[in-house]
């Protein structure tokens, strides 16, 4: 029960904040603050301490002008430090972390009365390793390429690096750097910047001696000292992956607050998905003799070395013959793969392989394992020798250990994919999605196979690592349900239906603010080329004394057409994705009207959110389409087969749900503050012609009809 002392905390500091910034309550962001306050505040231990409330995770869908950082800021602080908990605060994107470190906690730490210590977490990737730019320093102008065993790693020392990496080592020697990339005071290419950053894999720890003054490990002492970490949704994923509180708090210490929540799942599935490229593999394979000589020569005898030689190259042999004999069994499948954008891609219907696969997938996981066990007996011994050594010797087996701790990831990630690839799905459980894409290899002969394998589902994944460990939760987003319903939502992130679902009302009079607009159209969206000429024609006018206006496409194929039929002279105030950056792009629109110009952006889904464009930036929003999933994305079709197995309707269970969550974020790019006017343009005549279409429409805010 959330005790007096704590609502009176609370209500103090809202009633404070709105007083110093002459702000007036918001009806739905006081209910965003209650519905937190009291789930979070409201969790029940046992005698033992241990949570044993099942009703500890709050679902909140609030719209943009809300005030979303405000209210779980106010709510779940004050509640965490009473608690002794941290605060995590997980964000999709990264302009919404700055924007919270930098601005939002700041102004409430100034404005609420609230006394609270804050920081920003980020991976080690963001970080400069001192060892690794050591070695680079040293490498410049050698042929020594040991440390590049991979294409996607592979090393080129340019002057120009050679000149960043000195640049970085003066500005260390003044102080001025912290060794955080973001720091930095100019853009850092990744070639340059992956060279001299590691990861949890090739990280010595410890044992490093550039321990003391390691950047990552100086900025995560910060991490457990403070009330409330600011971090992104991969890094709390990744840290749930190697068990919690591996580089945030551990979860039971820890409240979360799930910003953006609707990527949650996404990203997820992202994390639990595996892949390897047949052909790649045997050129990185190939290289592991020879690194394992070069090893030998500079450690002498080091573990199985070099007596095991023979060994590692038989297991290494074995394993690259084996991949071969799996490339002749799928080369045949590319004759039925569907083609796209210069790739071939073939689906396993409900991700169920053929037998001859399956067989030759468990003896390609069996070499693996056997190589898997030869390298890490190789990384153990080189790090019980780096403990018990000094001087070169200590220096040699730095050297040496992320190179073969990588060798060894790399091939316990092929391992994972032949390990789904070799066992049958639990029939009781939605399937792995499997599919295999066909491209032509670059710097091998043939075309590169590459298997693919993602759940259809994380919500069990979820429940078990995440709901089930972490203190307290709060997710929240501008669009978590459909009209209210938050069934698609909760079977994606796999929470109970016990815990507190609400869709709070907008602070935005959508029916005064903005005019939805469906025009007469010829041609039906599913005749591509029909409506792409339709509306290149149709654009101009539509947009005829707009300033600021965005359009949005559903597929790269239609911008790019529209973009070459369009009128000439309305195409010169246009700005097409892919031409310059997300954010050169906005600030490129923004200038222009700010001069007094007009300009229009079209933009795919990543302009469909997270791009803030308020007042006459946009006017006017056009949807090309409704926003249907792909149907060349294997993890949606599997999906779809597998509740069409079970006797479902993925189109009415899965498309039109997650069809009208995308429309609403797409139409909520046009009201960004209480004050914007504008029109919604939506050119997909199923709208009022099929009869989802008014399904559709009862999702969206009730704006006006036009």
């Amino acid at each position: 029960m959330l005790s007096d002392e704590l609502k009176a905390e609370i209500q103090a500091a809202y009633t404070e904040l709105l007083a110093q910034k002459g702000y007036k309550a918001r009806y739905c962001q006081r209910l965003m603050i209650a519905d937190i306050a009291r789930t979070v505040g409201g969790v029940e231990l046992d005698e033992d301490g241990r949570v044993s409330s099942e009703h500890r995770i709050c679902v909140v869908e609030a719209g943009t002008g809300t005030g979303k950082t405000v209210a779980y800021a106010i709510a779940a602080l004050p509640i965490a430090r009473a608690l002794g908990k941290r605060l995590v605060i997980a964000t999709a994107t990264i302009a919404l972390q700055e924007q919270i470190v930098n601005l939002d906690l700041p102004d409430i730490r100034k404005h609420a009365g609230l006394d609270f210590s804050y920081v920003l977490a980020k991976g080690r990737r963001r970080y400069l390793c001192l060892s690794r730019l050591d070695l680079a320093m040293q490498e410049i102008g050698s042929l020594n390429q040991t440390l590049s065993l991979y294409d996607d790693e592979r090393f080129d020392p340019e002057e120009s690096h050679r000149i960043i990496y000195q640049n970085m080592m003066e500005s260390l020697g003044r102080g001025d750097w912290d060794g955080d990339r973001d720091s930095w005071p100019e853009a850092i290419e990744n070639a340059p910047w992956f060279r001299v950053s590691t990861d949890h894999v090739q990280c010595t720890g410890r044992q490093c001696s550039h321990y003391e003054n390691c950047f990552f490990y100086k900025a995560r002492e910060r991490v457990h000292k403070v009330d409330c970490i600011v971090t992104n949704h991969d890094l709390v994923l990744a840290d749930l992956m190697m068990g919690g509180g591996a580089v945030l708090p551990a979860p039971e210490d820890t409240i979360y607050i799930f910003d953006e929540g609707h990527h949650l799942p996404e990203k997820a599935g992202n994390h639990f998905s595996s892949f390897i490229g047949l052909r790649a593999s045997q050129g990185w394979l190939a290289q592991i003799p020879a690194t394992l000589l070069q090893i030998s020569a500079e450690m002498e005898e080091i573990g199985a070395l070099p007596q095991a030689q023979d060994q590692f190259e038989r297991a290494v042999d074995d394993t690259i013959l084996a991949l071969g004999e799996m490339v002749i069994v799928l080369e045949p499948l590319q004759e039925a793969a569907s083609h796209d954008d210069g790739s071939w891609q073939y689906r396993f219907p409900l991700g169920q392989v053929e037998q001859a696969i399956t067989q030759l997938s468990v003896e390609m996981l069996q070499r693996f394992h056997r190589l898997l066990g030869l390298v890490e007996d190789l990384v153990s011994a080189l790090t019980e020798r780096m403990e018990a050594s000094d001087g070169s010797d200590r220096e040699r087996c730095e050297y040496w250990v992320p190179v073969i701790s990588a060798m060894a990831a790399r091939i316990e990630a092929g391992g994972a994919l032949w390990r789904s690839y070799s066992r049958p799905d639990d029939n009781r459980k939605p399937p792995v999605a499997r599919w295999l894409v066909f491209r032509e290899a670059s710097n091998t002969e043939g075309t590169e196979i590459q298997l693919n394998a993602c759940p259809i589902s994380v919500s069990e994944t979820l429940a078990e690592l995440l709901w089930s460990r972490a203190y307290a939760a709060v997710i929240t987003s501008a669009t978590l349900s459909v009209a209210g319903d938050f069934r698609r939502y909760r079977e994606k992130a796999g929470i109970a239906a016990e815990n507190l679902f609400d869709a709070l009302p907008s602070p935005f009079n959508f029916h005064e603010q903005a005019e939805l607009i469906i025009p007469t159209m010829v041609s039906d969206p599913r005749d591509a080329e029909a409506h792409t000429l339709e509306l290149s024609r149709m654009l101009p006018e539509i947009l005829k004394g707009d300033a600021g206006s965005l359009v949005l496409f559903t597929s790269w194929r239609q911008m790019l057409a529209v973009v070459d039929d369009i009128d000439p002279v309305f195409a010169v105030n246009v700005l097409a994705q892919g031409t310059l950056s997300k954010a050169e792009i906005v600030s490129q629109h923004k200038q222009r009207i700010d001069a007094g110009g007009v300009s229009c952006i079209f933009g795919l889904a990543s302009f469909a959110e997270g791009i803030d464009l308020p007042g006459a930036y946009c006017s006017h929003v056009v949807i090309a389409k409704i926003p249907f999933a792909v149907p060349n994305d294997p993890v949606g079709a599997t999906l779809s087969e597998w509740i069409e197995a079970a006797g479902g309707n993925s189109f009415e269970e899965v498309m039109i749900p997650d069809a009208a969550l995308k429309l609403v974020q797409a139409c909520g790019r046009l009201l960004r503050t209480e004050s914007d006017q504008g029109r919604i343009t939506i050119t997909d005549k199923r709208l009022v012609q099929q009869r989802y279409g008014a399904r559709l429409l009862q999702a969206l805010p009730a704006f006006r009809r036009g």
